[in-house]
């Protein structure tokens, strides 16, 4: 697997206009260009247009979840290889068990702790 390069582009997709921003500035720290949406819905849009090279989205947000907006881009095939993190404040098994059956590359419950993150992320990208 070849590893997400700095000035790549990243798609946030969170209600939370305060963890957007958060995300942004922690991807945007280490060189990556981030652009964010609110639901589901437009994270689809946004994929099937620009074709991002990472996907963290929310699991609970109106109109399309991030659990739907994950298995809709799975079933493109752009979609089929992407890596894709749900952050979500839905916690328990049931949100891990989701993640899992939607092919999430990583599922992470809020509040995130920023080290794990960062260690998650090494995975698929070049975290400095």
């Amino acid at each position: 697997m070849n590893l997400i390069q700095p000035h790549q582009h990243i798609l946030i997709a969170d209600d939370d206009p305060m963890f957007c921003v958060m995300l942004q500035q922690f991807f945007e720290h280490m060189g990556y260009t981030v652009q964010s949406v609110e639901n589901g819905e437009l994270a689809v849009r946004y994929f099937e247009q620009h074709h991002p090279a990472l996907l963290v989205l929310d699991g609970d947000m109106p109109n399309m979840d991030g659990f739907a907006a994950c298995e809709f881009i799975r079933s493109i095939e752009a979609g089929a290889s992407v890596p894709i993190f749900i952050v979500t404040a839905l916690t328990g098994d049931a949100a891990a068990d989701c993640a899992l059956a939607v092919h999430a590359t990583h599922y992470m419950s809020k509040p995130i702790q920023w080290q794990d993150f960062r260690d998650a992320l090494s995975c698929v990208m070049e975290v400095k």
